[in-house]
């Protein structure tokens, strides 16, 4: 066998290393040559690459010994996971050098402590100068932190970035990005410090991974800056800033003032929050809940929220903590100074929240600068300051308390008096509800009182649990307790006491008033009787009110029923009084209420005789029935119980439930429900009218059965009955409908519009029917199912008027109403 050729070799120069051209540029490929001394002395060759990793094995790894390209095209995750890896369990750093780094696929840190290191960057909204990582496809997260052995890493110095190519316009919205950094179920703290979240969707996630921290975070995220729940141990932000690095387009930012909330907390204990400003966002704080529970003990130092819709939201039960200085500014972005809709400072959907605030500035809110809504909930803000709030001249006042249905009415406590400032001036809190702003003052004394006007010797102060007192100069003048007023000193050598009698003794209490002319004084009744009559006063127990003394006689009328009012001042008979029980007359003369409830407005004669008649005014009235009532008019009377006239002439509603609207001479003739009017009479009443009858009944079968105004058996006052000598041209409108039954369909219908005319003569035996659509009409329209259904009509010699009859079918439940229109006349 011959023996294989000789390598060949270049022959090295022969020049001292200093005297070898220098390099121009290097590459990890390169090699150099290198004096290995064990375990054999040899000179032999490495790469730059392997250099670095040999010589630096103790001070981290850099990303392209792993393959990292960093030319924002190439996919550089597996290459940052590989040198994640290579750290072993020990952890280190992995250097990410000034390069644009595009991340195709996750990055996990579950295994070690790995600070993820960059060069720094040039703030922007695009890859620049410094170490930048890129994500175009939202179909992973990007970086995460998980387990217990990934608690202590850290991202430091480095700038991110999410492709949004769609067109800025009105419908632009973000691409649907989960979270950049995600950090889970660690139990300990991760580090980002100088962290650029540039043009972001969702920042930082940290879920049960207490102590985070998170230092000099800046950038532009549209959804959610950074979100932390299951925080048990206390969280650490400081120096966050978001603004549009990456768009300041009107519709990007107004966006983001629709949806995005900069900071989220769930289940947080003592966060700290310091030296925070965001720009253009739905809220800057929002403290919402999670299964976990929901945030307490939270402390924010400096806050400034621009262009912010809510600076403080807060919509979890139970939220607590407290903020050192704060200011929020509710104004569109680039909107000339029109204000968000809904636009509030400080903002809690929530019960039983506790925030105690420093000093608190709102800009341009829409309505409230403040507004509290559900109940138990209690503010204290140490000085507080408006500028520019109810800008729509609504009369919204700075702050809005709701009115709590249940648990403890809302408080607000200010530590001094606001700075209201606004060009149309709303009230400080709003009316209508039992929640409550005030300042809160310590007890003080005499000498020197808990809250002091002018001077620190003068204002009020509570000597006891169950007293207030006012003090001048360091004296007591007034001390207000239970069942006693003092004037003048302090108890002992005051020089007025005004007490509340203990023993069986009625007085009056005389009021004066200097104004108007004549003067006017009046009294009201005082006393332990349980039942103590006042005039122009104030009664108790059952007492009336009335404008006179009840003498028995016309002038000052007769006894007044239990708490009625009576403001008439003449009368004809002593009985033309609200004798009947919280009856009511308002004014006129000669009205009489006698009817327990009822009431007379005004008017002169008018009589409310029944339980709840009323009179509204007019000229001798008389509603006798129960519920029965008048508008006005002249000589109306109302017979019928729950019976209306209107207004008008001598009309007569005498039926139950009866009604006549106006006019003249009309008469509803004691039927049920019916209605009538006329402009007048030719001799009797009720000759010449037009009227209307409502009538029901329900059928099961095909038996015809009489539809009623009750819906009950034909009488003499339920159906469309005659007057002797009477004539009736009748029109019905009758419509039935199918609602039950084993046939048919529920809903089928029909419906009729028939005609008829009828007369009566002495008596209801002589009824005729002298013309009408039919005695058995098909209807007029209705369903393929209803057709077999029938209208009839005949006289009715019982009752003297009109048979209204209805045919159904078998197995089939039928509503039926008509509606009978009549013009009437009588001889």
């Amino acid at each position: 066998m011959s023996a294989p050729p000789p390598q060949r070799t270049e022959p090295m120069p022969d020049l001292k290393i200093s005297e070898l051209p220098a390099a121009t540029a290097m590459a990890d490929s390169d090699l150099t040559p290198f004096v290995q001394v064990a375990p054999t002395p040899a000179t032999k060759r490495a790469s730059l690459s392997q250099l670095r990793r040999a010589v630096l094995a103790d001070r981290g790894v850099d990303v392209r010994d792993f393959g990292a390209v960093g030319d924002g095209v190439a996919n550089d995750a597996p290459a940052i996971q590989a040198a994640i890896n290579a750290l072993g369990a020990a952890g280190g750093t992995v250097n990410l050098g000034p390069r644009t780094y595009r991340l195709n696929s996750a990055v996990t840190i579950s295994s070690n402590a790995v600070r993820l290191q960059g060069a720094g960057f040039a703030e922007g909204g695009n890859p620049g100068d410094g170490t930048w990582l890129t994500v175009a496809s939202a179909a992973f997260t990007p970086i995460t932190f998980t387990g217990v052995a990934a608690r202590g890493s850290g991202v430091h110095d480095i700038a991110v970035r999410q492709s949004h190519g769609s067109v800025q316009n009105p419908s632009w919205a973000p691409v649907n990005y989960d979270y950049f950094f995600k950090v889970v179920d660690c139990l300990g703290g991760i580090d980002f410090d100088n962290v650029m979240l540039s043009g972001v969707n969702r920042g930082i996630f940290s879920m049960n991974s207490g102590r985070t921290d998170f230092r000099r975070i800046r950038g532009q995220v549209f959804t959610t800056g950074i979100e932390i729940d299951e925080a048990f141990d206390t969280c650490r932000l400081m120096n966050i800033h978001f603004w549009p690095f990456w768009s300041a387009n009107d519709n990007v930012v107004r966006w983001q003032q629709a949806n995005g909330d900069a900071l989220v907390f769930r289940r947080v204990d003592g966060v700290f929050v310091d030296q925070s400003f965001v720009l253009g966002y739905r809220s800057m704080f929002r403290f919402t809940s999670s299964a976990s529970g929901h945030t307490q003990k939270f402390s924010i130092g400096q806050a400034y929220a621009d262009f912010v819709r809510y600076g403080l939201w807060i919509d979890a039960n139970g939220t607590d903590g407290q903020v050192d200085a704060m200011t929020t500014q509710g104004e569109i972005f680039n909107g000339g100074g029109a204000p968000l809709a809904g636009a509030v400072g400080v903002y809690v959907d929530a019960s039983s929240t506790r925030v105690q605030i420093g000093t608190l500035r709102v800009d341009d809110a829409e309505d409230n600068a403040i507004r509290i809504e559900q109940n138990s909930n209690r503010i204290d803000i140490g000085a507080l300051r408006c500028v520019n709030y109810n800008l729509h001249g609504n009369g919204a006042a700075a702050i809005h308390l709701a009115h709590a249905t249940a648990g403890v009415p809302n408080r607000v406590n200010l530590g001094s008096a606001p700075l209201l400032e606004t060009a149309i001036p709303g009230p400080l809190f709003n009316a209508g509800s039992n929640g409550s702003v005030g300042l809160n003052a310590p007890a003080g004394e005499a000498a020197r009182p808990g809250l002091s006007i002018g001077d620190a010797a003068t204002g009020l102060f509570r000597p006891s649990g169950a007293a207030l007192s006012a003090a001048a100069n360091g004296v007591e003048l007034l001390r207000a307790e239970s069942g006693k007023l003092n004037l003048g000193a302090a108890p002992g050598l005051h020089g007025l006491e005004v007490t509340t009698p203990a023993g069986a003794v009625n007085r009056p209490e005389m009021v004066a008033s200097a104004t108007g002319a004549p003067s006017s004084i009046g009294w009201r009744a005082s006393g332990t009787d349980a039942n103590i009559s006042a005039v122009a006063g104030q009664p108790k127990g059952t007492g009336s009110l009335s404008a006179q003394f009840p003498d028995g006689t016309a002038a000052g009328g007769g006894a007044r029923g239990a708490n009625a009012v009576d403001w008439q001042m003449t009368r004809s008979s002593p009985t033309r009084v609200a004798s009947g029980q919280e009856s009511a007359i308002c004014g006129g003369a000669n009205n009489g209420a006698s009817g327990s409830r009822s009431f007379v407005g005004g008017g002169v004669s008018n009589v409310a005789a029944a339980l709840r008649a009323s009179v509204v005014g007019g000229d001798t009235n008389t509603a006798s029935a129960a519920d029965s009532a008048i508008g006005g008019g002249a000589a109306n009377l109302a017979s019928g119980i729950a019976s209306v006239v209107a207004g008008g002439d001598t009309n007569v509603s005498s039926g139950l439930r009866s009604w006549i609207p106006g006019g003249a001479r009309a008469d509803t003739r004691g039927m049920t429900g019916r209605g009538a009017w006329a402009s007048s009479f030719f001799a009797t009443q009720g000759d010449a009218q037009s009227g209307e009858f409502v009538l029901r009944r329900i059928t099961t079968d095909a038996t015809a059965t009489r539809l009623t105004g009750d819906g009950a058996a034909p009488g003499a006052v339920n159906t469309v009955n005659l007057p002797n000598a009477g004539t009736h041209m009748l029109q019905l409108l009758v419509t039935a409908q199918q609602t039950a039954g084993s046939a048919g369909a529920a809903g089928d219908c029909a419906g009729w519009v028939v005609t008829a005319l009828i007369r009566r003569g002495a008596g209801a035996g002589s009824t005729v029917l002298a013309g009408a659509s039919g005695g058995s009409v098909a209807p007029t329209h209705a369903d393929a199912a209803a057709t077999a259904w029938r209208l009839g009509l005949a006289a009715d010699t019982a009752n003297g008027g009109l048979a209204v009859s209805a045919t159904g079918e078998a197995n089939k439940t039928i509503r039926w109403v008509a509606r009978v229109l009549s013009v009437e006349t009588t001889a």
